[in-house]
């Protein structure tokens, strides 16, 4: 007799694809940077480079861990070919403005700079996990009116969160050793200062003369919503610049 044989039929299970639900979950309560591909990035356009902490986490701006970034800044200023021209630090997240030949010198210098960074905080605050959860984000700079908004966005950050007065400057940033202000706030108005992390000298055109073009930075001027910088996060009124410890 002939035997008849009958097909199979198996269902296989689908990965991927398009569907409700798919896709790597947020590491925090709110979505984090996407991970499309960086904008192409020429050897003289600095760079606005913001990195946020993960949620929960004490301030940056308070006491030993204020004096741990402004130490890892100074560290990596000039290291891996990336240099950090200026800086803010706010309760959850750091500004920066930086100037690389390209973004390999930008990956590398920010790997050493964050990894060991990271590793400290946890100890001060006597805990495990991360503590950059999401990659770094960045903005290239390529005219003198994008580098003047940086500027002011980066040494002004601390005016909107709220947590430095009108007529004065960030104490948690590079502001004070930034000479390009129209007009420097007198040193009774400003608290005492923690250590200042040190900062390369500009290079590129556009951070040390091009944004001049457009005139000096006001200390009154207020910083504008930067649509690159990403979420607004935060409480401000958790966020006073204090060198003192917790």
């Amino acid at each position: 007799m002939r035997r008849k044989f009958h097909q199979l039929e198996f269902e296989f299970r689908q990965h991927g694809g398009k569907r409700k639900g798919a896709g790597r979950k947020p590491k925090n309560a709110e979505p984090g940077m996407p991970h499309r591909q960086r904008a192409k990035k020429k050897r003289n356009e600095p760079l606005h480079v913001t990195v946020s902490l993960a949620d929960g986490l004490p301030s940056l701006r308070r006491g030993g861990a204020l004096k741990l970034v402004l130490a890892a800044l100074s560290a990596s200023s000039d290291r891996h070919g990336m240099r950090i021209v200026h800086y803010s630090i706010q309760r959850d997240h750091v500004h920066m403005l930086v100037e690389a030949d390209d973004r390999e010198c930008v990956a590398r210098a920010m790997n050493a700079l964050l990894s060991p960074l990271a590793r400290a905080l946890n100890k001060l605050w006597g805990r495990r996990g991360k503590v950059f959860p999401e990659r770094y984000h960045d903005e290239v700079i390529s005219t003198p009116t994008q580098a003047r908004n940086a500027l002011r966005y980066v040494l002004q950050n601390g005016k909107k969160h709220g947590v430095v007065a009108q007529a004065s400057i960030d104490l948690c940033s590079s502001a004070p050793t930034f000479d390009g202000w129209m007009e420097r706030p007198s040193l009774p108005s400003i608290p005492a200062a923690p250590v200042v992390a040190t900062v390369a000298p500009a290079s590129t055109w556009l951070l040390a003369t091009g944004w001049r073009r457009h005139g000096l930075l006001d200390i009154r001027e207020f910083p504008q919503h930067n649509k690159a910088t990403g979420r607004r996060r935060g409480n401000p009124a958790q966020s006073s610049c204090r060198a003192t410890s917790r």
